[in-house]
């Protein structure tokens, strides 16, 4: 059985609220499914402990050849967030603007909230990391550790 891509990005989108988004999906459905697929496959190559192959992939069919679990599908969920925050802080705009500004206030308040999204993307990683360390953990077998195998 396969899992759909939209398990993951609908996962995703729970956290997501960005008006662009909103934006995009009412101009076209498709382009804004091709835009966040684009999210969710940047963040499959970091999903290193994986234990399904995420690289087995219709394209055509848009799902993952392997059925995966809820903790798979809510790590790749989470990385498509990532992913996804990682064009708002690299917003070259933001930043431009934040440079050009002559008001002090105004260049405070966006250095403040870019400060804050490169602050939210850390954290964000650090979950994944423990979320990560804990699936990994969960499927050891505790069997073949306790013989002295340890898959090495």
């Amino acid at each position: 059985m396969a899992t759909p891509y939209n398990d993951v990005i609908d996962l995703a989108l729970v956290t997501i609220r960005d008006y662009k988004l909103d934006q995009l999906y009412d101009k076209s459905p498709t382009d804004f499914e091709i835009y966040m697929q684009g999210f969710m496959k940047k963040g499959i190559p970091y999903f290193t402990n994986c234990l399904k192959n995420l690289f087995l992939r219709n394209e055509i069919a848009k799902e993952f050849d392997e059925t995966l679990d809820y903790d798979e599908i809510g790590i790749l969920s989470d990385y498509t967030i990532l992913e996804w925050l990682k064009t708002e802080i690299y917003d070259v705009r933001q930043i431009t603007g934040m440079m050009q500004n002559g008001k002090e206030a105004h260049r405070f308040s966006e250095a403040n909230l870019l400060d804050k999204k490169i602050l939210l993307k850390a954290t964000t990683i650090e979950d994944l990391n423990q979320k990560k360390t804990d699936y990994g953990i969960k499927h050891i077998n505790w069997t073949s550790w306790a013989g002295g195998d340890y898959g090495i």
